[in-house]
């Protein structure tokens, strides 16, 4: 894993939240520098180019999500719908707490050109389906889980949903209780919600409980 220092980390968040505002091509080298307190030069020595700044930004946010999936699947204390009620309170806090690169990865995704970035976001999903696979595939042999369960659309419901909230957000945040709730309360409500109905929906579809 990449270790960045302070002042890269710096330029990441800066690069981070000018892509998610500008989109990457409205985005300038000299902008990120700007705003980062930083020469040119440093952003080029640092990383080389803006293509591999976006690159080390979704390096940087996706390695942490890969380590505490692996940490979980290793994890032989807790049972597996605790692990899959854990790997939707990690996505749930991510989508909330990093709107910026969601933006930015919900962007990425939908555009039809090929880049390196594009082929981050789908190894990593290839890869976190692999780790993922085997916690309900054990649960299905002991008879935990029901062996009817298409763990490729379970887990596609999970990163759907999750990457909907964004765009509803607004829509929820329009009925008259949550007017004039603070936002950072709002926030934590909306994890709840979303987290528990996530975690009902996986229980009914995976032990056939409601």
């Amino acid at each position: 894993m990449e270790v960045y220092s302070e002042k890269q980390l710096g330029i990441l968040f800066v690069a981070e939240r000018l892509f998610a505002d500008k989109g990457f091509h409205g985005t300038s080298v000299r902008d990120i520098a700007q705003e980062a307190d930083v020469n040119i030069a440093m952003i080029s020595y640092y990383f080389g180019s803006k293509e591999k700044l976006l690159e080390a930004v979704f390096r940087y946010r996706m390695n942490a999500s890969r380590s505490f999936i692996q940490e979980l699947v290793q994890n032989d204390t807790m049972g597996p719908m605790e692990k899959l009620y854990a790997l939707i309170d990690r996505f749930v806090n991510k989508l909330l707490n990093e709107q910026n690169f969601q933006c930015i990865m919900n962007r990425e995704q939908m555009n039809r050109d090929q880049s390196p970035v594009k082929d981050l976001i789908w190894d990593l999903k290839v890869e976190m389906m692999g780790l993922i696979q085997p916690i309900v595939t054990k649960a299905q042999e002991d008879g935990t889980f029901y062996k009817d369960v298409d763990v490729v659309l379970l887990m596609s419901t999970l990163f759907g949903t999750i990457h909907q909230v964004m765009p509803a957000k607004s829509f929820i945040r329009s009925e008259p209780e949550f007017a004039h709730m603070p936002e950072d309360e709002f926030r934590e409500y909306l994890k709840i919600r979303v987290s528990a109905y996530l975690k009902k929906l996986f229980k009914a579809i995976l032990t056939h409980e409601f």
